[in-house]
């Protein structure tokens, strides 16, 4: 994008015979089909430089040229969003919807004189109009969100991954039911687009979180999940204990696996933030400026408590940079996973957000897997496996979580809050997690002390006590023993009710 003077953003007040041209093509433009235009690109550029959003031009997704016609329509509408110039000359809207090839011939000699008063840049309206992208950070505040941001993106899942399908509920039935917590990303899905910035050779594809037990090689082989060495030990040895607890109940000895959702931010560990911003600092090739100042950041970071834990990192204009994020390579202290996480809380600030011209919603949205990503955190029960501890963990393919687990998909279900879906065993921890010492706990007045004292079904907001939701979540995740549940028709029943089967 050209860079843009004050002038170049100020509204045209020119030719009134031109201005009435204008508002007859917008006369006219209300009476006609936009489907049916001889160049309908040009009339999305000009209109969604006016502040007509790309879904509010009427255009059918049947049209042959949609995808051509949104390629211009979104840069424009961005652009115009971002610069405020919906107030310039409105002599352009709909010209060629109304008057089709005069109307083209009509705007190819105003624009010349919109230049020459002081209207928006040439090569900036030819550019919208080849529908090339826009490259631009929207303004977004929790107070004042923007609802373009976290939309613009474009995906493609590439095969491997087998449909879903119904959970067989006779198959859990006299099993035990279990779960631990997931990252919201999806597996084996090309992001191709973020921000309206093409990444084309820059391409990267997604890693997996639910849907990594739904990769057909995974299947193939008895991958049900991955995780670190540590953590793939402690899940294994925690299936094969509630194995053992279901056959001292008379059940079958088959446990199945049904993680839950984590918030927005969960996925940072892993390496598909990572790989999708290195491939936006490649498609934009920001300033070297900006990379050092992001690199001095991640530098000086506190990192569980220690500060400058990653004093060494080579910096993010190191071709070196790569290798450390994703693999760890050169780094003397800390891991490549927490690396990655200071890596991603510093690009999705708003000055690095500005300085590549995008906004990170976008490349968020871009990854989570589509099944999950609009539904409440802690959704247990998406997707399902049986575990199958008996074979061991073994190291597998996965680039942030190095072992694979053993287990074969089971099925999907429409998910459930793990309060909900967990409930006879959610409800018997709850109440031993309640009352512990919050953040706040040694501060606290002792009006707070007692007034926030926590009961079940009275729960007070604050610090003073730690989140007894969030200490049972945790201990189902992580607990060895009397943290199954047991699959009996009571269950099976109740599940199929919730999860809207019957």
């Amino acid at each position: 994008m050209a860079l843009l003077y004050e002038e170049d953003l100020m509204p045209f007040f020119g030719n009134p015979n031109i201005q009435r041209q204008g508002a007859r093509a917008r006369a006219l433009a209300a009476q006609r089909d936009v489907n049916t235009l001889p160049d309908p690109r040009t009339y999305a550029a000009v209109s969604g430089l006016l502040g007509t959003a790309p879904d509010e031009m009427g255009f059918s997704v049947l049209n042959p040229q949609y995808e051509s016609i949104m390629q211009t329509a979104r840069p424009a509408f961005y652009t115009g969003t971002a610069l405020g110039v919906a107030p310039l000359a409105r002599v352009f809207q709909a010209p060629a919807m109304a008057l089709g090839r005069a109307g083209e011939r009509m705007a190819e000699r105003v624009v010349p004189k919109i230049m020459e008063r002081g209207g928006l840049p040439a090569d900036l309206l030819q550019s919208m109009a080849q529908g090339s992208r826009s490259n631009v950070y929207l303004p977004t505040t929790p107070k004042n969100p923007n609802p373009l941001v976290g939309t613009r993106y474009q995906t493609e899942q590439l095969p491997g991954i087998v449909s879903r399908r119904p959970v067989d509920f006779e198959a859990m039935r006299g099993g035990s039911m279990m779960t631990y917590p997931t990252d919201m990303l999806s597996r084996n899905t090309r992001v191709t687009n973020v921000s309206d910035i093409p990444l084309g050779s820059n391409s990267f594809v997604t890693p997996g979180g639910l849907m990594y037990m739904m990769d057909e090689g995974n299947i193939a082989n008895r991958i049900g999940y991955a995780s670190n060495q540590a953590a793939a030990t402690s899940q294994n040895n925690r299936a094969l204990q509630a194995i053992k607890e279901n056959l001292a109940r008379g059940g079958t000895g088959r446990v199945f696996m049904a993680p839950h959702t984590m918030p927005p931010g969960g996925e940072n560990f892993s390496t598909g933030p990572t790989l999708g911003l290195l491939s936006l600092i490649d498609a934009t090739n920001p300033d070297p400026k900006l990379l050092e100042m992001i690199s001095n950041q991640m530098r000086q970071a506190t990192v569980k408590k220690v500060k400058g834990k990653y004093k060494d990192f080579v910096g993010l204009n190191d071709p070196m940079a790569r290798e450390q994020l994703l693999t760890g390579e050169g780094l003397k202290a800390g891991s490549a996973g927490d690396l990655r996480k200071i890596f991603v809380d510093k690009m999705s600030n708003v000055a690095a957000e500005k300085g590549l011209g995008f906004n990170y919603p976008d490349l968020q949205r871009a990854m989570f897997d589509p099944n999950v990503m609009n539904k409440p955190s802690f959704l247990m029960g998406d997707a399902i496996y049986e575990a199958l501890p008996q074979l061991g963990i073994r190291p597998g393919s996965h680039a942030a979580y190095g072992y694979d687990m053993p287990g074969v998909f089971l099925g999907n279900t429409r998910g459930a809050p793990v309060s909900q879906f967990m409930q006879p065993v959610y409800n018997k921890i709850l109440p031993e997690q309640m009352n512990k010492p919050g953040a706040s706990y040694k501060t606290s007045s002792f009006e707070d002390l007692f007034g926030r004292l926590q009961e079940p079904g009275d729960i007070p907001v604050g610090n003073t006590y730690a989140d007894p939701n969030q200490l049972t979540r945790g201990r189902l995740s992580t607990g060895g023993e009397n943290i199954s549940m047991f699959m009996d028709d009571a269950e099976i029943k109740r599940l199929k009710k919730l999860l809207g089967e019957q």
